[in-house]
């Protein structure tokens, strides 16, 4: 918690009767999900309500992303002479393997998982997203990778290929109160310079000032993709509510219980 929130927090007294009510503070976000479709230009908003029960300050906002496509882990696959042989890996050093075989052993774990790579396959998806060593089994492939003979379970889940990496992303976002109708921004932030990268780079930022939404405003946060990123995108508004404030139902229940 920041020392400008933790100054706005009040643990309150029990004073006397005559004293104005007390008011406490509990930290508090408002989330905020997309559905990322690597579509450049590609539109979507989302709104928030905030509840009745008290006044909602946004202190930070912040981010992060889970990829659509998970590491798919495969190994080579050799070409076999006949459509009635069945396919076999025999040990061999990694520098020995051919790339033929790498393409069809990605194609049959794909075809075998249904999963497809931004609706590529095969070689398409090698290249446009990347192929690495399996980081479980790299070690002892490249401890001499011209003489090393790898055992069929090694090379069973040799590679591994991965979608866009997060720390690739980049949108567009805009905040707005949707019953004050106020922009916080002259137009849309692209990420990277409001918020850092999804890769831990600063991925959130603390706003100059504390933003205050009153009880049942609506905040709607657009945006626009402008990466071929696939996945969900979350991203939070930190902050706290202040109970007891006159505009919430909570003053309302202490002053009627002082009537009594």
């Amino acid at each position: 918690m920041t020392p400008m929130a933790q100054r706005r927090f009040s643990s309150g007294s029990s004073g006397s009767p005559g004293d104005p009510p007390e008011r406490r503070g509990i930290p508090f976000d408002y989330a905020f999900r997309y559905e990322l479709q690597g579509k450049p230009g590609n539109v979507i908003n989302s709104l928030v309500t905030i509840s009745i029960e008290a006044t909602f300050t946004a202190v930070s906002i912040g981010y992060g992303v889970v990829p659509k496509v998970q590491p798919i882990v495969f190994g080579p696959e050799p070409a076999v002479p006949s459509r009635g042989e069945i396919f076999r890996l025999v040990p061999q050093a990694l520098l020995n393997i051919p790339l033929g075989d790498i393409f069809r052993g990605l194609d049959r774990q794909l075809n075998a998982t249904s999963t497809t790579l931004k609706g590529e396959t095969g070689a398409d998806a090698v290249f446009k997203n990347g192929l690495k060593l399996n980081p479980s089994v790299a070690e002892l492939a490249l401890q001499d990778p011209e003489k090393t003979l790898l055992s069929a379970d090694i090379l069973a889940r040799l590679f591994q290929v991965v979608g866009s990496p997060s720390e690739l992303i980049q949108f567009k976002y805009a905040i707005f109160d949707e019953g004050s109708g106020r922009e916080f921004q002259s137009e849309p932030i692209l990420n990277i310079a409001g918020l850092g990268s999804a890769g831990g780079e600063r991925p959130f930022r603390y706003f100059a000032q504390p933003v205050t939404f009153r009880p049942r405003s609506t905040i709607r946060m657009e945006v626009t993709e402008v990466s071929d990123f696939q996945g969900e995108l979350h991203v939070s508004l930190h902050g706290y509510k202040v109970l007891g404030g006159s505009d919430s139902p909570t003053a309302t229940a202490r002053g009627a219980t002082r009537r009594r």
